[in-house]
């Protein structure tokens, strides 16, 4: 999953899951109201991501052609060597190596405020999924 989609994909369960909760709960509790008594309550709060980001990077190589000897390697935790007599040679290699990175951010959100009805939003979404088709 590329990091972008585990974003999206995270900010949209959130929200979800707060503004179905505001409304199961809303005979018992006021989950972040936009205002309560006619007083204005909607304040600015943070969804902070700490992620793990592995980075991984794969090579094989094959080559192949007449010959007596043939062998093989592969390098990862574990070396494998091989080799046998005969009268075609091949080889391969591959390589494998991780590394991972931590990614700290936050996103600035008013639970309460939509853009329902906002015409700016609307463009903006469709321009959105626009560029992600054609990627």
């Amino acid at each position: 999953m590329r990091l972008s989609e585990f974003i999206q994909d995270m900010l949209y369960e959130i929200a979800e899951g707060v503004h179905g909760g505001s409304l199961k709960a809303r005979d018992l509790v006021a989950i972040v109201p936009v205002s309560l008594n006619g007083e204005h309550v909607g304040e600015k709060n943070y969804i902070e991501f700490d992620v793990s980001v592995v980075v991984s990077e794969a090579e094989e190589k094959k080559a192949g052609g007449d010959g007596k000897l043939g062998g093989e390697i592969n390098v990862a935790s574990v070396a494998k060597i091989s080799a046998s007599l005969g009268g075609t040679a091949e080889g391969s290699s591959s390589a494998k190596a991780e590394q991972t990175h931590r990614v700290t951010f936050k996103v600035p959100i008013y639970w309460a405020a939509n853009y329902r009805d906002n015409p700016a939003t609307k463009a903006e979404a469709a321009a959105f999924e626009a560029r992600r088709a054609e990627n």
